[in-house]
């Protein structure tokens, strides 16, 4: 059977196109047996929707997955200080700091795997309309998943260590805008499409870009003062 936009044979069953992200209703896939044949029920304007904003769109994914990554740090962040209170202590910051950073990094491998195989999003990739389309049409097993995650921790990321991730970061963008896919979705079949991001979404991720930003800068603050007391009566000297 084929797709009714892209004209591509596609899987039995499949619910969307896994070469072009096109919808499959149940017609589609009961009476089309032809590629380039359009059937009148099946509905075109989710995929017009996405052809009418580019689809190679690197920075987009960039904060997207940037959105996942502060907001595990927030939730991870209050829950360590909430079990272990000392754990942000200026004896330990810097050190601590480093560690969590590359563990939030490499959490994530399998908390994206997780969303991926069960809502088949993430919340970046939802504020920002970014959907990831299998082979199947169908939601992404985790294995699928995982493997596609690991990759872009390993790969894209550089495992998230500072020079090694700009590297691997500066190796990705170039190889996205030249291919028009990357290696991850390449040898895991994903098809990644992206639909107009509206304005009450651009606000709220900007919102929450400084709000977080604002939240370390306080962070960093609050360790300095505790690291170098202020002593009130010197001012009266």
């Amino acid at each position: 059977m084929f797709c009714t936009q892209c004209g591509k044979e596609i899987i039995d069953d499949a619910k969307f196109c896994g070469h072009c992200g096109a919808p499959l209703e149940a017609t589609d896939q009961k009476t089309l047996q032809e590629p380039n044949v359009v059937l009148s029920t099946t509905s075109p304007m989710p995929i017009q929707a996405a052809a009418s904003v580019a689809q190679i769109r690197p920075w987009v994914r960039y904060w997207a997955r940037m959105f996942d990554l502060y907001l595990i740090s927030i939730v991870s962040g209050i829950a360590i200080s909430i079990l272990y209170p000392d754990a942000f202590s200026e004896q330990t910051s810097d050190q601590f700091d480093q560690l969590f950073g590359l563990a939030v990094f490499f959490a994530w491998v399998f908390i994206e795997s997780l969303f991926l195989s069960t809502t088949g999003t993430t919340p970046g990739k939802w504020l920002f309309k970014i959907r990831l389309i299998p082979l199947s049409g169908e939601t992404a097993d985790y294995s699928t998943a995982f493997s596609r995650s690991f990759k872009v921790w390993w790969l894209g990321f550089g495992i998230g260590f500072p020079l090694v991730s700009f590297i691997t970061l500066l190796v990705s963008y170039n190889k996205l805008t030249k291919n028009g896919i990357t290696r991850w979705d390449r040898d895991s079949g994903f098809t990644v499409t992206h639909e107009r991001i509206g304005p009450l979404r651009v606000i709220f991720a900007i919102a929450f870009f400084v709000s977080f930003l604002l939240l370390a800068a306080i962070g960093n603050t609050i360790d300095i003062e505790q690291i170098i007391p202020v002593d009130s009566t010197a001012l009266h000297v």
